[in-house]
């Protein structure tokens, strides 16, 4: 069995009828959702399975039901009795790969994300901020370009050649013009704050007394953490890097690369719907497999290829 480690996407993974294979097909799948739904009082099922999109997009809902599913998956996935090197998950996903982890319970970890919902919307209301993706540059020149737009952050290095920055709406049709004028690609994101900017940072505090006291233990694998991209198995850090994750940059690149480097996993697998984090991890470190689980048939696969029934 090929070593590997895991990985869970977050907010934009979503889609209507996600984890409708596993729910209606694996036992205990089902019941994770209904869990969810009692911890955070709202219709989650409903939503993931009818839609319509644009209610599922919605921060409040869009968070629980993303972590939701990828706790069904994980489950579908961890009664093969597989154990990962590691885990790490994009944003969001950094819960979901707490709970995989053994650092939280799913329960516990449903509650965080549904404050975490709350207190990001809250904010997100106050500042009229949104995400730019800029495509085709690394993060140094990204930055250079930013001197010129102070309040503007960068929010996310996502692959060698993907880097989301963050704002104020109106600096970042500015510096997207700015880039156009220069035949550079920026994409004004669907999200409804400026998420992992300075402009969060009141959330942080918010998050804070929130999550202060939670029940958070050493984690059974090592948690590779978004604020650092570095390597923890301690709880308190764990808790500390939830509080700074809100306002820090997403080191995604640094993440996988010190991934890569320390537990040397010969394959990754993304755990959850859709596979953007699958491409953005091929950018990162070209040539190693990364495979994706969401359904029955990609659990087959995975197992398959993990088991080197495949060559890849």
């Amino acid at each position: 069995m090929k070593k590997f480690a895991v990985v869970f996407p977050g907010q934009a993974s979503q889609y209507v009828g996600m984890g409708k294979d596993f729910m209606e097909n694996v036992p205990g799948c089902a019941d994770i959702m209904r869990a969810g739904e009692e911890i955070t009082g709202l219709p989650l099922m409903e939503k993931i399975i009818n839609g319509p999109m644009e209610e599922l997009t919605r921060t409040l809902i869009c968070q629980p039901a993303i972590f939701g599913i990828s706790m069904i998956c994980w489950h579908a996935f961890r009664e093969k009795g597989l154990l990962p090197c590691s885990a790490a998950g994009h944003s969001l996903g950094e819960y979901s790969a707490l709970a995989a982890s053994g650092a939280m319970s799913v329960e516990v970890g449903f509650h965080a994300v549904r404050e975490r919902a709350r207190i990001m919307d809250e904010i997100s209301r106050k500042s009229d901020g949104g995400l730019l993706a800029v495509l085709g540059l690394e993060v140094r020149e990204v930055e250079n370009l930013l001197k010129e737009f102070p309040q503007i952050e960068v929010s996310n290095v996502n692959s060698p050649a993907q880097v989301v920055v963050g704002g104020r709406k109106t600096e970042l049709e500015k510096f997207n013009s700015f880039l156009n004028e220069r035949k550079l690609k920026g994409i004004m994101l669907n999200v409804s704050g400026p998420f992992h900017t300075s402009l969060m940072k009141e959330a942080s505090g918010m998050l804070e007394s929130e999550i202060t006291g939670t029940g958070f233990k050493d984690p059974e694998i090592p948690v590779y953490l978004n604020y650092s991209g570095s390597r923890t198995t301690d709880s308190d850090e764990i808790r500390r890097g939830l509080i700074r994750q809100i306002f820090s940059r997403v080191r995604w690149v640094e993440t996988v690369e010190n991934m890569y480097r320390d537990e040397k996993p010969e394959a990754f697998v993304e755990v959850g719907p859709k596979k953007v984090l699958k491409k953005l991890i091929e950018a990162i470190v070209p040539g190693i497999p990364v495979f994706n689980v969401e359904d029955n048939a990609s659990l087959a696969d995975t197992m398959a290829m993990l088991k080197g029934d495949i060559n890849v």
